[in-house]
Parts: structure tokens; C-alpha cells; sequence
């Protein structure tokens, strides 16, 4: 199945439209790569084939087929396919579904690897899956019921704590992180600095520095440079400027560090890729978008849940 390659070009705090029920949405997805992100829902979501790398605070969980992995609201996270297909089913679960009949629960363990002893936890899953998917009557009621005993399941196994607190600041360092990203990627094309983040948020060079590091993985001007090299392979694409002007437009003061940074990425130098350019095909791993993902029609959720749960789990 082809992947539609979707750009983003900054960090995102990501709003969840729940259009089946008002506090529950589901999807099914192939990810090549999701850049860092973080969003108001709890995210659970289970790999039904291949792996993928998820990252949260630069810790990195390598989730294979069966496993779980849990998001807590406000944390930032993203993933990584190194080439391997995959396909994902996910839980976005809002707080407005339990706020009323319990706690706002974070979760100290993200990644839970596949274990027969969890059995119960995977027929929830799927129940709450199917049920979602299903067109009968109230089946919003019955996926909203299932996701609160999803969550009361993995509460058991999942390390949970109570600290409204973190939440707080979750969720205040997840907005600092939607400013900052968004303010790199509108001036991009200019020469912004450390010290001009800083003074956007009021705060230090030094700790402004080590919240980009924490929150994306990667520093300051490696970011930066990230956002301007996708701006820069765009317009070599799409557009017939010189190379001196697509550097101008994206950012970067010399062509000599951006082809460098190209050999780098793409395995070739600018001149080459732009003379044989409709004959190259590159993987679509290997493309510098920071979001590429495929997701699963409504009409194939049920079919391929139920083909995944009579070959794993139907006994």
C-alpha cells in the first residue's frame, strides 16, 4: 500500500477531532515517521505488524508486533520506522470519558511488551476496536465502556500515579514547545538564534537550550536546520531556482553547508539530483518530511481487525 507523505514542518501540539463519539477516537495507520508531538488525549495503541521506534524524552522504545504503548496526555513523543513496515491501531482516548469517575492517571510505563499473561488486556483491545467500528446501535456506548476497562487494565500493569501537578506542568511545557516550534518554522528564512527563542519564552539561553534537547531529541540549530533542509529539498523539487536562491528562501547562508547537509541526507550532491531528478526514486524513508503516514480507510477497520485477531489471538 502506498503512503501519502504528509509535511509538517514544525514540532505540533496535535488537536484531536473525535467525530464517532465525543471522547473517544480510533485509528488504524502505517507510520514511516511522525515528527515530536503531543496532544490533550491519553494515546494508547497496540502494533498489530511490524515495528516501529517510539520516542518519549529521548528514551527510545522499540515496539514490535503485540505490543502496547502508552502516551500520557501533554507528552511530547514521536516515531521512527527505520524502513520496517508496520501498521498501528490507536486509541485516542479524551479526558472528558473518566475526569468524572476517576483520576487523571499518568502512566510511568509506556511500553509493554507482549506477554500471553495479558491476554484479557488484548480482548479488550480488540473489543473496544470492533465495537468502534461497528454500525450498530449505541456502539459509541459500548467502545466509551471498553476504553474505561482498557484504562483500568493498565493501570494494573502500567505503573500508574496521581500527581494533578505533573499534569499541569505537562501540559505548560507541551504549549512552550508548540511557541517555540512554531515560531522556528515561521522564520525559518531568517537569522534566528538561541537568544531570540529565549527571549520569546523569558527565559535563559542555557535552559531554553536544554528544553529543545529534552523535548525533540535533537538541539537548537540541528532543528533548525532540519525545518530549513525540508523548506530547501521543497523548492528543489518544485520550483527551477538556483541553488543560491533556494538557500536564500530556506535559510541557509551557503550553498556549499546545504549541499553537504544534502550528500549527507540523500546519499548524492544537489547538482546531481536535480539533472537526473525525474529519474531518481528515493524511498520514501529516505524523504526529509518530518510526518509520513498512511491511515487505514474506515471501510477496511473492521476487516482488518478481524483478520488480525483470528490469526493471533482466535483460538
Amino acid at each position: 500500500m502506498a503512503l501519502n507523505s504528509i509535511k509538517t514542518n514544525k514540532t505540533e501540539y496535535e488537536i484531536i477531532r473525535h467525530t464517532k463519539t465525543n471522547s473517544l477516537a480510533m485509528l488504524m495507520i502505517e507510520i514511516l515517521s511522525r515528527s515530536v508531538h503531543c496532544h490533550s488525549d491519553l494515546e494508547i495503541g497496540m502494533i498489530l505488524e511490524g515495528n516501529i521506534d517510539l520516542v518519549i524524552d529521548n528514551e527510545v522504545f522499540k515496539l514490535k508486533k503485540n505490543d502496547i504503548y502508552i502516551v500520557n496526555r501533554y507528552q511530547p513523543h514521536s516515531f521512527y520506522s527505520n524502513k520496517h513496515h508496520n501498521k498501528i491501531v490507536i486509541f485516542l482516548i479524551n479526558h472528558a470519558l473518566y475526569k468524572n469517575i476517576g483520576p487523571d492517571i499518568i502512566y510511568k510505563k509506556n511500553h509493554i511488551v507482549y506477554d500471553e499473561k495479558n491476554s484479557d488486556l488484548y480482548t479488550t483491545i480488540f473489543e473496544c476496536a470492533m465495537c468502534y467500528a461497528s454500525e450498530i446501535a449505541f456502539t459509541e456506548l459500548g467502545a466509551g465502556a471498553k476504553a474505561l476497562d482498557l484504562i483500568y487494565k493498565l493501570s494494573k500493569i502500567a505503573d500508574p500515579f496521581i500527581d494533578e501537578q505533573s499534569t499541569k506542568q505537562s501540559r505548560s511545557k507541551g504549549k512552550r514547545l508548540q511557541r517555540i516550534t512554531d515560531y522556528m518554522s515561521e522564520h525559518h528564512s531568517e537569522n534566528i538564534t538561541l537568544e531570540d527563542i529565549a527571549n520569546l519564552e523569558s527565559l535563559s539561553t542555557y535552559y531554553i537550550s536544554h528544553f529543545i534537547k529534552k523535548m525533540t531529541g535533537t538541539t537548537f540549530t540541528e532543528y533548525l536546520n532540519n525545518i530549513r533542509f525540508d523548506h530547501a529539498f521543497s523548492l528543489l523539487n518544485k520550483t527551477t531556482l538556483r541553488i543560491s536562491d533556494i538557500c536564500c528562501e530556506a535559510g541557509f547562508s551557503d550553498s556549499r553547508y546545504l549541499n553537504r547537509l544534502f550528500k549527507q541526507k540523500m546519499g548524492i550532491d544537489i547538482q546531481s539530483y536535480r539533472k537526473n531528478i525525474d529519474k531518481i526514486e528515493l524511498p520514501l524513508t529516505d524523504q526529509p518530511y518530518m510526518t509520513v503516514q498512511n491511515h487505514i480507510s474506515q471501510s477496511k477497520f473492521m476487516s482488518e481487525l478481524k483478520r488480525y485477531y483470528e490469526e493471533n489471538f482466535k483460538e
